[in-house]
């Protein structure tokens, strides 16, 4: 009996959902929902510009890609920069990137986020930080396939802090709220370290986000619009 190749197919997640409706895509009358619009992913690589308007307020952003061939065009963008958006895949703990196999991807948000943090061209700039894909760090901790403590060992003696207590879901899983708050608590460490942070009058606002989620992504936008206008109104002292 002839043997067939095998062949490994490796799909991104964000597609496996329309792989399960492909009937529905291949359609010549198909339109695309807003969930399939938002699993649309297309990977940064270069800078992009974005002007908007929210209740009376203007806003221009500057997007940025993450790879770190791209670092050296960041710091064109953050001069005179109210606030910088830091976003991290929290789901990454156990992926290697793919620039360097050798390098943990939550291990290389961390060190970026260190020397965007540390760095002596922004010391006043505060940083609003998305710790993202947090529907996908739920369904990895759940299935138990990639411990995280096999990554990061320290996550094994973690105990979440008293003052997260009154954001805990009852229903939520233990260990999925332990994971979710041990990532933020290793970028919260950068910037609260050795005392940097109020003597730079800057600070660091987490965020738990998931980006397919719109009404999530809406509550977290607001509280960022309140949080950039008021950075913006402080630094020229208006209040």
């Amino acid at each position: 009996m002839a043997s067939l190749p095998l062949f490994l197919l490796s799909v991104k997640r964000e597609y496996l959902s329309f792989l399960d409706k492909v009937n529905v895509v291949r359609q010549t009358d198909y339109k695309p929902s807003e969930q399939d619009i938002l699993r649309c992913r297309v990977m940064t690589t270069g800078i992009f510009e974005t002007k908007f308007e929210m209740d009376k307020v203007r806003f221009h952003m500057f997007e940025v890609g993450g790879q770190r061939d791209k670092h050296t065009k960041w710091f064109q963008c953050f001069y005179d920069a109210t606030a910088i958006i830091f976003v991290c895949a929290s789901s990454s703990y156990n992926l290697l990137l793919a620039e360097d196999t050798s390098q943990n991807r939550l291990k290389e948000s961390l060190t970026l986020f260190n020397c965007i943090w540390n760095n002596r061209c922004l010391p006043q700039i505060s940083v609003i930080l998305f710790l993202n894909k947090q529907d996908m760090l739920a369904e990895k901790i759940k299935a138990g396939r990639h411990k995280l403590e096999s990554f990061f060992p320290e996550f094994a003696n973690y105990q979440i802090p008293p003052d997260a207590l009154n954001n805990i879901d009852p229903s939520d899983d233990p260990q999925v709220i332990k994971a979710k708050y041990f990532i933020r608590a290793e970028f919260l460490k950068i910037a609260t370290g050795g005392g940097r942070e109020s003597v730079r009058e800057r600070h660091c606002y987490p965020h738990f986000t998931c980006a397919v989620d719109t009404e999530n992504i809406r509550r977290v936008f607001n509280d960022c619009s309140y949080i950039i206008q008021h950075i913006h109104l402080k630094q020229y002292e208006l209040l």
